[in-house]
């Protein structure tokens, strides 16, 4: 878009942290200034006053209603307003309560990016750098993207607010903040030129299960374990925390009979109070279903977006998770219901707000068996295949496998930029970087694979015979193979599988294959798969 046509109008609702001491008028804090509204979608816009108490919001020369109900909470729909790189003031104003003013609100595209520690990440931080992370940190000056990092938190029971604030993107702002977030807003505004606001809501160390709503995780029978788990967790962590609480009461009473007799106070107990599962300070496998959902994602619905970047599973495919697909798309369809819902029935975006994976790296490390991360690498493909407006990227080729976190986190971004383009702004079809496995056939003692999503052309990166695949006979027992590049397809034979029936590529956590799709100046390794469907072991 050029800049003229960006001048063009609009701005938005908002609401933020700052305002009016004491107005009766109260907002989410991550509506602040410098905050960044969703261009071409109804904008909700939300807060807390007094029961039947009327707000008014103005913005862009307009004005919009709403009364806050029985509970103090009033929303607003925003009509879609085109990109606008002039920062506007947003004002909320209450019959006999005050007024809050929101300065510095742009337009433009809001990407919300989360997961654990690759997400988490920073560009420069003090646990972790990324590639040439001081030059990047000092290159970092762009007034028209806006920052909002959501500290780490987790919480049994929903949350309404999260203490986050926009911040524009400099130096001194950007340098804890996530790189693949960071590196794919940049990426992503040097190819759409309006505003971007990226939101990071990370946690490193933590699974799945602890970001997906309990309204999912009920409604998908696989996953009922997890609510019962849920469940006796709370039970038990109740029961042990009356009988410390019972065992702390008879000690005290107990010492005050014997200072009031003039004795010695019998020595405290050596217990300690019980950890409560659903706060954990630190990330632990074990944390609750729900409670990072309810403390770090809750707090933003229903905030208008363009799109989700959802980078998570290596705790996952640390314990074999084999239900990985079904929580991953139990995920996603119950984000995307709660964002739905909180917009009064209507989805700022769209039910269909595009979810983007990337795809988790190998890892030499893992514990054996080494199939967690090729089942993970399935249930995120899975994901892929049936939802709609899921795509993923590949990472393969991101680490030799000797470092989880790995440091070339420019390359995540350009790829999420590729796809973004592809699934958001309708700039082709294609639903993953890296071409997916499509189809199979058998031919003469050969298996001939197809791919969907090749760009450019099937290569070797490394110049030498393909690597990482494997052929298994009826008696499924899989053999390493020879496969070689035959146009879009490739073809894989073993002398020892005379009558193959199924092949896997780059199976294994250690895998880091050599096929690649060569596509001008951003090649990008095919994604791990396999043909068969038998029992993993």
């Amino acid at each position: 878009m050029r800049r003229g046509n960006l001048l063009s109008v609009l701005g938005l609702f908002a609401l933020a942290g700052g305002g009016a001491a004491g107005a009766a008028v109260r907002l989410p804090q991550l509506f602040s200034n410098h905050m960044v509204l969703q261009r071409h979608a109804v904008i909700p816009v939300w807060g807390w006053a007094k029961a039947g108490q009327k707000v008014t919001v103005h913005f862009a020369g307009k004005r919009f209603h709403a009364t806050a109900n029985a509970h103090g909470k009033w929303l607003v729909r925003m009509a879609p307003l085109r990109a606008d790189a002039h920062g506007r003031t947003l004002a909320i104003h209450v019959n006999r309560g005050g007024r809050i003013a929101i300065r510095d609100v742009l337009v433009g595209d809001v990407w919300l990016c989360s997961g654990q520690s690759n997400m988490q990440f920073p560009v420069d931080g003090s646990w972790a750098r990324a590639l040439h992370a001081r030059r990047e940190v000092a290159a970092a000056h762009f007034p028209l993207i806006r920052l909002l990092k959501v500290p780490m938190s987790n919480t049994p029971r929903p949350q309404r607010k999260v203490k986050a604030r926009w911040t524009v993107c400099a130096p001194a702002t950007v340098k804890d903040f996530s790189a693949v977030a960071y590196f794919f807003g940049r990426d992503l505004f040097s190819r759409i030129h309006v505003p971007v606001g990226v939101i990071d809501s990370s946690y490193g160390g933590t699974v799945i299960q602890s970001w997906t709503p309990m309204s999912a995780l009920k409604r998908t029978p696989a996953l009922h374990r997890d609510v019962l788990w849920f469940s006796k967790a709370a039970r038990r962590y109740h029961q042990q925390l009356r009988q410390y609480q019972r065992v702390m009461r008879n000690w005290a009473a107990a010492a005050r009979k014997a200072r009031a007799a003039g004795r010695a106070k019998p020595p405290k107990p050596r217990v300690k109070p019980p950890q409560d599962p659903f706060t954990l300070s630190r990330p632990s496998p074990d944390m609750a279903p729900a409670s990072i959902f309810n403390a770090m994602i809750h707090p933003l619905i229903p905030y208008a977006l363009r799109g989700v970047v959802w980078y998570q599973g290596e705790n996952n495919a640390w314990v074999n998770d084999r239900l990985y697909g079904v929580r991953l798309q139990a995920m996603i369809k119950g984000w995307r219901r709660d964002w739905a819902n909180g917009a009064g029935g209507r989805a700022p975006a769209g039910r269909g707000v595009p979810f983007l994976i990337v795809q988790i790296a190998p890892y030499f490390h893992y514990p054996a068996p080494t199939v967690g991360v090729p089942l993970v690498w399935q249930g995120e493909e899975q994901a892929v295949r049936k939802l709609p407006r899921v795509g993923m990227i590949s990472t393969t080729d991101a680490t030799h496998g000797r470092n989880i976190h790995y440091r070339n986190k420019q390359a995540v971004g350009r790829r999420l930029t590729q796809l973004a383009l592809h699934m958001a702004y309708g700039r082709g079809r294609l639903r993953s970087i890296g071409p997916m496995y499509k189809s199979m056939s058998v031919k003469h003692g050969r298996i001939v694979i197809s791919f969907s999503g090749v760009r450019g052309a099937l290569v070797s990166s490394n110049h030498q015979p393909l690597d990482w695949f494997q052929i298994a006979g009826p008696n499924r027992k899989f053999l390493p193979a020879q496969a070689k590049i035959k146009g879009h397809t490739v073809v894989v034979q073993a002398a020892a599988a005379p009558h193959p029936v199924a092949v896997r590529f780059a199976w294994n956590c250690n895998a880091h294959p050599n096929l690649m799709d060569r596509s001008g100046r951003s090649p990008a390794p095919v994604l791990p798969f396999r043909t068969d469907h038998w029992p993993v072991k």
